[in-house]
């Protein structure tokens, strides 16, 4: 859910502000979490609420994704 990856040696560090399993996520409940997310990427306004919640829509769709790839 955000972060970055090193590789080094042949070897990948991935170090991560959040995590989740995806067979944790109700795919119900992320795609109404997505349909929000993409309303408020349409209503923002400003530079910070455009930010904002293009990085939640972002999170939105990972959570769909994860959930959709154990399904």
């Amino acid at each position: 859910m955000g972060g970055f990856a090193r590789i080094y040696n042949n070897k990948i560090i991935i170090l991560v502000n959040d995590a989740e399993k995806g067979n944790d996520i109700d795919l119900q409940e992320a795609q109404k979490i997505l349909e929000l997310a993409e309303a408020n990427v349409r209503k923002a306004k400003g530079k910070r609420q455009t930010i904002e919640a293009n990085l939640a829509l972002r999170r939105a769709r990972t959570r769909v994704e994860a959930s959709n790839a154990i399904s």
